[in-house]
């Protein structure tokens, strides 16, 4: 076994000389929204990240022996303040961490306070066997300096730590030996139990942060457990585990509670968030650290999940390349797994959600755990139980150079992998298009019937299909898409047909869900002869964005947006030769009661764009089929194309790179002409990235 290596970043400061006043110390020039941590005999100061509890010295030596404990920053002045074990003293520490003693009166002589934090220019101190003190950090007051006792305080609490509120001003802290959570009185030092944490240790150091999040370091594994208190009078007062941070038999802590806590350069997963995705959920996460294991040669930087159906991939790059399944997953057998581990080796943990509940917390659901493997290729085995739930499953795979990462949680460093796959049963298969784990790209231009400009990003669309066959019939099709791109003046409606497929042959158990809603009927459509279902009636609808066009403009990014997951249930299942080849036929729609330039009236839903040669639908207002530049020839079965052969929309099995806005096709893929010269038989790569004008496409 390999030891337990914690994640150390190179020190900002070290041997820095003792200020010799107070007052010479330059304060933080902000509220940091990193944690401070001082540890040690011999100060040694940490920030840590909240997020993931990744740490770096800040410096190791503040200028004065022995300890300091009692830590709390001050918002009033922005100095760091403390209690000194060699001068039983409170010092000060601006910015480069040196530390100068206040000469407080009216303090216990010879004891060392180890329990305190600042709030509104006061540094407040507790020690079990003599009492809470107040004392006047204001320079200007009469009283600076001076301690005051608060008479009748509570003295029975087990504490190490304790930190003020930012929004309600309470006082909180959690007892060591019972783990219960107290809110403090500062008025008469009384204290209420607000409920029992079910954690217990010493908790050395504690912080807050801008939402009212509490979060408590565990000196003797350096875990950090964040407890709800957003809003005290309605809270759950367990504490989770958030994030593995550094241990230490002397620890305090302090941090600027108006900080919000901030996700930079972190690895997050994807998943549903019943799995913890976001960091609202406490997600699975790691600290993006120069060093450290890594799945497979890539990962990238979230600023926070993005839950499924969508995933990192749709934003940056596909990262998900340090696991493969390589036999499939089929109950009650033993699945390969290959395992790519990049730049050193790490500790892996794996989960699959067998029984479909939506989170990992069955007994057996942690199929790897603190599998030491060092840089390469590893095949690893997985028992599939013989109670696992057959269908699509949910996958998560984390690497960090700790042991002991749960699914949910921040790792000092590492990255988390989380993949869809499929269990199979007796008699069942499933098959995918383009494959399980990537997303094929449908590109409209919606000028027609006139000519396009051709930027060929009206709309853009991501889909993904799996069908599942049971027993030698087609019983269900799953259909997960995303809008990448809006370029569009038009309002368009986008909707989905299975040509062949007769509208009656969908079951009861089929459904449509969206970013933000679930609709009824899983959206099939009314007076169709072949199953046609209605993704949206009108995508502008289902995005805000900031700048005229969605996704086509440097610049004009605005995140993705509506993603959505259509499950098709058939009722008898389908023979596989009489379904229709992937990806079936994704067509576009003028929303009804919405204008279009060009048109003597409103067209509506009777003005559809298909794919070059694929008929409308029952719906279809046939008036505009040979007007203006289309060619269609209903009659050969010629449709959607112009005279010289260009089409209004395009498919590709993977995931395309579409033209900014007002970038003609045929200037950012130059070969796409010749393509279309040869009749396809030439230049068949012609939309892959080498082969275009990057500079025209949108980035």
């Amino acid at each position: 076994m390999k030891p337990n290596v914690r994640t150390w970043l190179p020190p900002l400061a070290t041997g820095l000389a003792l200020l010799s006043n107070h007052a010479l110390a330059t304060p933080f020039n902000d509220c940091p929204t990193q944690a401070y941590l001082f540890q040690r005999s011999t100060v040694v100061v940490y920030g840590v990240d909240l997020v993931t509890g990744a740490y770096q010295v800040l410096t190791d030596d503040i200028g004065i022996p022995n300890n300091v404990n009692a830590v709390g920053f001050n918002q009033s002045d922005r100095y760091l303040y403390g209690f000194s074990k060699e001068y039983k003293d409170v010092v000060k520490m601006g910015e480069d961490y040196q530390a100068s003693r206040l000469n407080v009166t009216g303090m216990p002589s010879g004891v060392h306070f180890y329990v305190g934090d600042v709030h509104n220019n006061t540094f407040w101190t507790y020690h079990k066997n003599h009492g809470l003190y107040a004392i006047n950090l204001d320079e200007s007051a009469a009283d600076f300096a001076e301690a005051r006792k608060i008479e009748g305080a509570d003295t029975s609490m087990n504490l190490t730590d304790f930190a003020f509120h930012p929004s309600d001003g309470q006082l909180y802290a959690v007892d060591n030996s019972s783990g219960d959570l107290y809110q403090i009185d500062t008025s008469d030092g009384s204290r209420q139990v607000l409920g029992n944490t079910g954690v217990t240790g010493t908790f050395g150091a504690g912080f807050f942060e801008q939402s009212g999040y509490y979060y408590i370091s565990r000196n003797s594994d350096g875990n950090i457990y964040r407890i709800d208190l957003r809003n005290p009078a309605q809270l759950d007062a367990t504490a989770e585990f958030f994030a593995d941070g550094p241990s230490s038999s002397s620890n305090d802590g302090a941090r600027c509670a108006s900080a919000p806590v901030i996700a930079e350069n972190v690895d997050f997963g994807d998943a549903p968030d019943s799995y913890g995705t976001r960091m609202e959920s406490n997600g699975a996460r790691h600290s993006l650290a120069p060093a450290g294991p890594m799945l497979g040669s890539l990962v990238d930087a979230e600023s926070d999940g993005l839950q499924a159906p969508w995933s990192d991939d749709s934003r940056d790059q596909s990262d998900e390349d340090g696991i493969a399944f390589i036999n499939g997953l089929r109950v009650g057998t033993a699945a390969l797994v290959q395992v790519q581990i990049g730049r050193q080796g790490g500790y892996l943990q794996g989960f699959i959600d067998w029984d479909g509940s939506g989170d990992f917390d069955q007994a057996n659901e942690q199929v790897f755990a603190d599998q030491y493997l060092d840089v390469g290729s590893h095949q690893l085995s997985i028992a599939v139980p013989n109670n696992a739930v057959p269908g699509i499953v949910q996958t998560r795979f984390r690497i960090a150079s700790n042991s002991g990462i749960r699914s949910r949680g921040g790792a000092p460093d590492g990255e988390v992998e989380d993949h869809i796959e499929v269990v199979l049963g007796d008699g069942s298969s499933q098959s995918h298009y383009p494959s399980a784990s990537s997303f094929a790209t449908i590109a409209f231009e919606d000028r027609w019937p006139r000519m396009p400009d051709y930027d060929m990003n009206d709309v853009v669309v991501d889909l993904r299909f799996t069908q599942t066959l049971q027993d030698g019939l087609v019983t269900a099709l799953k259909v997960e898409g995303q809008l990448r791109a809006s370029g569009a003046s038009y309002h368009n409606g986008l909707g989905l047909r299975l040509p062949g497929i007769p509208a009656s042959q969908i079951g009861s158990g089929s459904s449509l869900t969206t970013t933000s809603q679930s609709i009824a009927n899983a959206g099939q459509e009314a007076g169709q002869t072949d199953a046609v279902f209605i993704i949206s009636n009108d995508l502008k609808s289902e995005i805000s964005k900031s700048c005229l066009y969605y996704r086509t403009i440097s610049g004009c990014d605005d995140g993705m947006q509506l993603a959505f997951t259509l499950e098709i249930a058939f009722s008898p299942g389908v023979a596989p030769q009489q379904m229709p080849q992937a990806p079936f036929d994704p067509f576009i729609f003028a929303t009804p009661g919405k204008t279009r330039g060009g048109f003597d009236g409103i067209p509506g839903r009777g003005l559809e764009i298909h794919q070059a040669d694929y008929p409308p639908t029952d719906l279809v207002d046939n008036q505009y089929f040979g007007t203006h530049q289309d060619a269609s020839n209903p009659g050969s079965n010629v449709y959607y194309r112009t005279s010289n052969n260009l089409p209004w929309v395009l498919e590709f099995d993977h995931r395309w790179d579409y033209p900014a806005e007002q970038q003609d096709l045929l200037q950012a893929y130059p070969q796409f002409e010749q393509y279309l010269l040869y009749d396809g038989g030439q230049y068949q790569d012609w939309h892959q990235r080498q082969n275009a004008n990057s500079g025209l496409l949108f980035e």
